[in-house]
């Protein structure tokens, strides 16, 4: 089986290549990246990767598309966020994917799409109906939040998604026309706070940002991402985006990372 990750230099898929590390050969994999830096980079990261496990490409760009699909299996899509063509990306490699004969597509993409106020959700969510109409700090003790530290917020371990995604890739057919929404524990930036003080013994203090203050940290600056990231912020400020766990507990076999849990490793 051959799997191709795109956003391989991403936060979100550098853990899903972990876990496949871990369970497949390095030959079942090509990495999709934009530059010979980012190949060096990865390279650097993980010694077990070849020149064989790359692919450069621009997922607007027919003519890089192509080569970096042929042969491949199944498909994990972790597009870039707060773009304005970030549905146009998906779409095209939905298309390159399908021209290919690849067998799977796996998708990451966000807890409720349905929210198209959020306009990161609403490109998403354009992706996901595109794809079924085709198938018919602990140094400063201080927390920064970007948004009431009070609302309800649904969060996932990385592993966790990692974890999931790995089984959904290297074993896809029981997971053929499934869409799962993941989500491993509800609670409060207040909750995670007080989990972290329990854990070092030390009081850990909440420090809100202006939502200027968290689009810089996240490297928004203008136009398309400043707009999208205010949405986000301004909902997650107002209601939250909780979830249920127990698909995530189901697809994991065992009870979803906390952060209680995540502290304690």
């Amino acid at each position: 089986m051959t799997i191709l990750i795109t956003g391989a230099s991403g936060r979100t898929s550098g853990y899903v290549i972990e876990a496949l590390l871990a369970s497949s050969p390095t030959s079942d994999l090509r990495l999709l990246v934009r530059s010979e830096v980012a190949i060096q980079k990865l390279t650097a990261k993980y010694p077990g990767l070849k020149p064989a496990n790359f692919a450069i490409g621009d997922l607007l760009e027919p003519s890089t598309i192509g080569p970096a699909v042929a042969g491949i299996d199944v498909i994990f899509h972790n597009g870039p966020s707060f773009i304005p063509n970030e549905t146009a990306m998906g779409i095209a490699l939905i298309e390159a994917a399908k021209a290919a004969g690849v067998k799977h597509f796996v998708f990451c993409s966000v807890l409720h799409p349905i929210l198209t106020k959020l306009l990161n959700h609403k490109a998403k969510r354009d992706i996901e109906e595109y794809l079924i109409d085709l198938s018919a700090t602990l140094q400063s003790s201080v927390i920064s939040a970007a948004w009431n530290p009070k609302t309800w917020q649904g969060y996932l371990d990385l592993h966790d998604l990692a974890e999931v995604a790995a089984k959904v890739i290297l074993d896809p057919a029981p997971h053929n026309l499934s869409r799962y929404e993941l989500c491993g524990q509800n609670c409060t930036i207040e909750d995670v706070a007080r989990e972290l003080s329990a854990h070092i013994g030390k009081k850990i203090a909440i420090k809100n940002i202006s939502s200027e203050e968290a689009l810089a940290h996240f490297g928004q600056s203008g136009g398309y991402g400043v707009e999208a990231g205010d949405r986000m912020l301004y909902y997650y400020n107002k209601r939250g985006i909780p979830g249920n766990t127990n698909v995530l507990r189901w697809l994991l076999g065992r009870e979803p990372t906390t952060w209680k849990a995540l502290f304690q490793l």
